[in-house]
C-alpha cells in the first residue's frame, strides 16, 4: 500500500452520498449496493447510524467496507430457539461489504480501523455478515484480533449460486432427467385436480400490500414459521419491498389454486441477478409439490427476462443441488474489544455455538442425523395427510 494510503469513517448517510460519483466509475460497481444499505439504515428501527470505512490512495477512494451500528439483542440460538440475551451496540458488516481494492494489504487496513472501532468503545463487538471464507478478509479476520478477541467459533455455512441459460428450455436440457419430468409432470397433475392454478409475479408498488396478504398467509402456517425463521409482516418487510419495487427490482411469485394462496418465492432482479429472499408453501399441498411447480414458472420467467443467474443463499436445502446450483462456503464471523464485557460476549457466544453444533456433529459422526430428519419429515407429511390434523 503506498505511503498515500489514507483512511476515513462515513458515520451519517449524507457522507456516504459525497463518495457515489467516486464509487460508480469502480470496477464491478453496483449502485444498487449504496441504495439497498441507504435504506435499511434509514428504515431500520434498531439502526443508530452508518459505519463505513473507506480506504483512500492517492486522494481517491481505493476501497471500502460498508457497515452499520445497531442497539439490538445479540443473536442467540440453540437449534431453532433463541435464548435470552444482552442487548449490545453492534457493528456489522453487511454481506460483500468489502468493494474495491480486495488486495490483502487494503483489507488489512479496513479491518484495522474497525478493530480500532471497537478499541474506541463506539460498539460492543463487531460482526461481519457471511464472508466468505476464500478472501484476504476472512483469513484477516481470524488472525489480527488477539486471541481474546478473536471468533472461537466459527460455523461455516454453504452459499448456493446457480447460472441460468439464454432461454428455458435450454436450461431445461442441463438439469437431470428426472428434475425435467417432475417440471412438467407436477404442473400436470395439479391442474388436473383444480380447474384454477395461477401464477402471479407482483412487480409494482401498489401491489405490495396485496403481496403482503397473500404472502403472510401461507407464512403464518408454513414449517419455517414454527420456528421462527422466514418472512414476516413488518413495518420494516413492507418498506423494503416498496423500495425494491420502486426501483423496479422486485420479483416476487405466488401460486393460487381456486384464487387461494399456495406457495410463493420472493426476490428481486438487478443487474441481471434475481436474489432469492423467501420461499414457503402451504401444507395442505403438500402432495401436489407445490413448490416444484413454482419453481418452474419463476426458472421459465427469469429465463425470458434474461437474467444471468440466481443467489440462492445459504443452506443445504435439496432443491439447490438438484437444480444444479454451485457452492462456496461463508461464515459469520465476530470480533470483540479487549474489555471485559467484550470478554464475557465472546464466552457466551462460544459457549451457546458449542451447544448448537456438538449434538450435531455427534449425530453426524455416528450416522444418525440423516436418519432423524427423515423420520421427522415422515412424521410431519403422515400428520397433515391425517384428517385429525
Amino acid at each position: 500500500m503506498p505511503t498515500e494510503a489514507s483512511l476515513r469513517v462515513l458515520r451519517t448517510l449524507p457522507e456516504l452520498e459525497e463518495i457515489r460519483r467516486e464509487w460508480q466509475s469502480w470496477p464491478g460497481h453496483r449502485d444498487s449496493d449504496i441504495d439497498m444499505f441507504s435504506e435499511v439504515v434509514a428504515s431500520n428501527p434498531e439502526t443508530l447510524r452508518p459505519h463505513v470505512i473507506v480506504a483512500y490512495r492517492d486522494g481517491r477512494p481505493d476501497a471500502i467496507l460498508i457497515g452499520r451500528i445497531d442497539l439490538t439483542t445479540l443473536p442467540l440460538r440453540v437449534g431453532y430457539w433463541r435464548l435470552p440475551a444482552p442487548r449490545v451496540r453492534l457493528l456489522t458488516f453487511v454481506i460483500g461489504a468489502q468493494r474495491g481494492n480486495s488486495s490483502p494489504q487494503v483489507s488489512e487496513l479496513l479491518l484495522r480501523e474497525a478493530l480500532e472501532s471497537l478499541r474506541r468503545g463506539e460498539a460492543d463487538l463487531c460482526r461481519l455478515e457471511f464472508l466468505r471464507v476464500d478472501t484476504p478478509l476472512y483469513r484477516l479476520a481470524r488472525s489480527l484480533p488477539g486471541i481474546l478477541g478473536r471468533d472461537h467459533s466459527v460455523v461455516r455455512q454453504p452459499h448456493w449460486t446457480m447460472e441460468l441459460s439464454k432461454t428455458y428450455e435450454e436450461f431445461l436440457k442441463g438439469v437431470s432427467s428426472d428434475l425435467r419430468w417432475q417440471f412438467k409432470r407436477k404442473p400436470k397433475r395439479i391442474q388436473a385436480d383444480f380447474a384454477s392454478v395461477v401464477v402471479k409475479c407482483f412487480e409494482k408498488p401498489d401491489e405490495v400490500e396485496t403481496l403482503i396478504r397473500d404472502v403472510e398467509s401461507i407464512a403464518a402456517i408454513s414449517w419455517q414459521r414454527r420456528f421462527g425463521l422466514g418472512f414476516r409482516n413488518t413495518e420494516r418487510m413492507r418498506q423494503l419491498l416498496l423500495f425494491q419495487a420502486k426501483k423496479g427490482w422486485l420479483l416476487a411469485y405466488v401460486l393460487y389454486v381456486e384464487a387461494k394462496p399456495c406457495t410463493f418465492w420472493l426476490g428481486y432482479l438487478h443487474e441481471g441477478v434475481f436474489t432469492s429472499d423467501y420461499l414457503a408453501f402451504d401444507p395442505d399441498f403438500s402432495k401436489y409439490s407445490p413448490g416444484t411447480v413454482l419453481q418452474a414458472r419463476v426458472l421459465e420467467d427469469l429465463c425470458a427476462r434474461h437474467a444471468k443467474s440466481i443467489d440462492l443463499g445459504l443452506g443445504d436445502d435439496y432443491y439447490k443441488t438438484r437444480l444444479g446450483a454451485s457452492r462456496h462456503e461463508d461464515t459469520e464471523l465476530y470480533m470483540y474489544p479487549p474489555t471485559v464485557r467484550g470478554l464475557a460476549l465472546s464466552a457466551v457466544r462460544t459457549l451457546t455455538i458449542f451447544a448448537n453444533e456438538a449434538p450435531k456433529a455427534l449425530l453426524h459422526h455416528l450416522r444418525l442425523l440423516s436418519r432423524l430428519k427423515a423420520a421427522w419429515l415422515t412424521r410431519r407429511q403422515a400428520r397433515q395427510e391425517s384428517p385429525e390434523s
